[in-house]
C-alpha cells in the first residue's frame, strides 16, 4: 500500500508554491494524497504575517491531530519560525506518544525542506528535487499553469511587516536552475509559468537580474507564456517594461504592484520606497508602453494615524491609475513589527468602514477595465473544463469543446458571473 499524506496550507501564494512543490516531490516519491483522515503524514504549512494568522496556524495543527488521529503532524513554515516556542507551548497537549511508534505526535520543525525531509523519512521515501512533470500532472489533473518559486526573502523594512524575520535575507535561485526549472515545467505541458517571490524583483544571480532571466527563459523554449507575481514598483525598470513589450504576450501584460496607501505620510510611516509622485510617473510609463496592460495592487486601509483625508487621497490615486483588481487589506496589529507600538491605531469600525468602501470603488474599476477590453484580443489558457484563464489575469468562460492546456488567442465579447466570455 502506498504511504499517505495531507498537506495543509495558510498564507501568501509563495505559501502555496512551497505547498505544492512539496507535494509534488512526495508525489514523484511514491506516495499518494488522501484526506487528512486517511494519511500517515500531516504536513501544516503555516503563515505568520498577521496575529489573526498565527492564531489560524496553531488551530490549524490542532485540526490537524483531531481530524488524523493516527498521523504523524509536522509544522513548519513562517508560523513556526518566529513562534516556534508559542507552537510548543501551544500544541503540548498533544505532544502524547504517537502509537506504536514511541515518539511526539507532532513535531515543529520551522524550516520547509527539513520538515519535507523528515515526512519522507516517515513514510520511507527517496525525494527528488525533479518535480516538473508532476506539478504540471499532479495525480487529481492537469495544470496548464504552473508557478515557480526563484527568489525568498527580503531585505527591506515596512513597519507593518514581519516577513523578513520568517524569510530572512533576500535570495536567488541561481539562473541555470532557475532556467532548467523552467524549460522542464513547458517541455513538461504548462502553458504558462508564473514566476514568485517575496521580493520577486530583487531577483539577482550575479550580475543577471530579473529581466535577464526573463529573456533568457524566452529562449530556452517556446509554446508557453510567463507571468509574473507580485513586483515592488522600485524593481519595474524601463528595461523590463520594454522586454514585456516586446514579447508579444509571450510575457503578460499584467503586473501586481503594490501600492499599499496613496497618502505620503502613510507611505513614509510604513517604511515604503517611493512616494505618490514616483509610483504615478512609474505607472503612467507602464501604461505609454503597454496600453493593453491589466494593473492590480494591494492597499492597506486603517494604518495607525490614517486620516480621513488620507484614506480619500487613496481613493482617488486608485481611480486615477485604474486598477482592475485591487487586494484589500484592514491594517492587522502585528507584535515584533515597529508599526505594532504607534499609539494612534484606527479603531475596528472605521477599519471596516474604509475597506468596504475601497471594495465598491475596486467593483466599479473592474467593470470599467472589462468594458474596456471588450472588443480587443486577448491569448486564453485552457485551465480545467469550461475556464480559461487571459493574458489580463481574468478567469475566462469557455465553450464545451475546450482543448485542455492550449494557449489560443481569442476575442472579449462581455463579463457574465465573474467570468470573462470570449468567442475565436
Amino acid at each position: 500500500m502506498a504511504p499517505t499524506f495531507h498537506i495543509i496550507h495558510l498564507g501568501c501564494k509563495v505559501n502555496k508554491v512551497e505547498a505544492d512543490t512539496m507535494a509534488a516531490r512526495l508525489l514523484a516519491a511514491g506516495a499518494t494524497r488522501t484526506a487528512p483522515e486517511d494519511a500517515s503524514v500531516v504536513l501544516v504549512n503555516t503563515c505568520t504575517v498577521t496575529a489573526e494568522a498565527d492564531a489560524k496556524s496553531r488551530k490549524a495543527a490542532h485540526h490537524a491531530a483531531r481530524e488524523a488521529p493516527h498521523a504523524k503532524v509536522i509544522v513548519c513554515g513562517c508560523g513556526a519560525v518566529t513562534n516556534a516556542r508559542q507552537f510548543e507551548s501551544d500544541l503540548e497537549g498533544l505532544y502524547q506518544g504517537w502509537p506504536g511508534r514511541g515518539m511526539p505526535r507532532i513535531e515543529v520543525i520551522p524550516q520547509k525542506d527539513a520538515a519535507l525531509a523528515r515526512a519522507g523519512e516517515l513514510l520511507g521515501l527517496t525525494l527528488s528535487r525533479d518535480t516538473a512533470a508532476t506539478l504540471v500532472r499532479v495525480g487529481e489533473g492537469f495544470n496548464a499553469r504552473v508557478p515557480i518559486k526563484v527568489q525568498d526573502g527580503c531585505d527591506h523594512a515596512c513597519s507593518y511587516c514581519i516577513v523578513p524575520l520568517a524569510r530572512g535575507r533576500a535570495q536567488s535561485l541561481p539562473l541555470a536552475q532557475a532556467l532548467e526549472q523552467i524549460a522542464a515545467h513547458a517541455q513538461a505541458g504548462a502553458s504558462e509559468v508564473i514566476l514568485t517571490g517575496i521580493d520577486l524583483g530583487s531577483y539577482q544571480d550575479g550580475a543577471y537580474g530579473l529581466e535577464h532571466l526573463l529573456s533568457r527563459a524566452l529562449e530556452a523554449a517556446d509554446g508557453f507564456r510567463l507571468r509574473l507575481s507580485s513586483i515592488e514598483l522600485p524593481s519595474i525598470t524601463d528595461g523590463l517594461i520594454q522586454l514585456i513589450a516586446a514579447s508579444e504576450g509571450r510575457v503578460c501584460a499584467h503586473l501586481h504592484i503594490p501600492l499599499q496607501s496613496g497618502s505620503d505620510p502613510v507611505l513614509r510611516a510604513m517604511g515604503r520606497r517611493y512616494d505618490v509622485a514616483t509610483y504615478r510617473e512609474r505607472i503612467a510609463a507602464i501604461k505609454e508602453a503597454l496600453p493593453r496592460i491589466a494593473l492590480a495592487t494591494d492597499v492597506i486601509v486603517g494604518f495607525p494615524d490614517e486620516t480621513d483625508k488620507d484614506f480619500e487621497r487613496t481613493l482617488l490615486l486608485c481611480r486615477e491609475l485604474g486598477f482592475f483588481r485591487i487586494h484589500i487589506f484592514p491594517y492587522s496589529r502585528r507584535p515584533g513589527t515597529s508599526a505594532a507600538k504607534l499609539l494612534r491605531q484606527i479603531p475596528p469600525e472605521l477599519k471596516t468602514e474604509r475597506a468596504n468602501t475601497l471594495r465598491a470603488l475596486a467593483v466599479q474599476l473592474k467593470r470599467e477595465d472589462v468594458l474596456r477590453r471588450v472588443g480587443t484580443r486577448e491569448a486564453v489558457v485552457y485551465e480545467r473544463p469550461h475556464q480559461g484563464r487571459s493574458e489580463s489575469d481574468y478567469p475566462v468562460q469557455l465553450a464545451q469543446d475546450t482543448r485542455h492546456g492550449d494557449l489560443v488567442t481569442m476575442e472579449i465579447t462581455g463579463y457574465e458571473h465573474g467570468m470573462l466570455t470570449v468567442s475565436e
